[in-house]
């Protein structure tokens, strides 16, 4: 019995969440990747640096962030995290919610881009700092 109760407290506290959910769908169809790649950026990393930007602009901080990545070099690889709030992530969100100059905002986007293309590279190749860690604590 102990269990269903549980089981319905949880159901009622999802059922709340549900009522304070506010969920908007916009098309955006101006570019998509094909434009992102003739800016010579990858469109993974552009996403990553732009969630994080939209995220400093809607809460004015930043949030410790991490992407999935897949250890595909290997057999059986497992997943390993990339951190994409990075100082270089941020000093770009900063930026350009400060209206620097849009020369500067460019060279930071791509300095954060290159950034998390150079982590995720390390994170396919067996680098990454997820099970480094880890395995410390053990």
């Amino acid at each position: 019995i102990q269990a269903v109760d549980q089981v319905e407290v949880a159901r009622g506290v999802s059922d709340d969440m549900k009522a304070d959910l506010d969920l908007h769908i916009m098309k955006h169809d101006n570019y998509g990747k094909g434009f992102i790649k003739t800016c010579k950026i990858s469109p993974d990393a552009y996403i990553q640096i732009a969630l994080q930007l939209a995220h400093y602009k809607n809460q004015d901080k930043f949030c410790l962030t991490y992407e999935s990545s897949m250890t595909r070099l290997f057999r059986s690889g497992r997943t390993e995290t990339v951190r994409s709030c990075t100082s270089e992530a941020c000093a770009f969100a900063r930026a350009v919610i400060e209206k620097e100059p849009k020369d500067e905002c460019k060279a930071l986007l791509k300095t954060a881009v290159n950034r998390h293309t150079d982590l995720f590279r390390e994170s396919m190749s067996g680098k990454g700092n997820k099970y480094y860690l880890y395995f410390h604590f053990l």
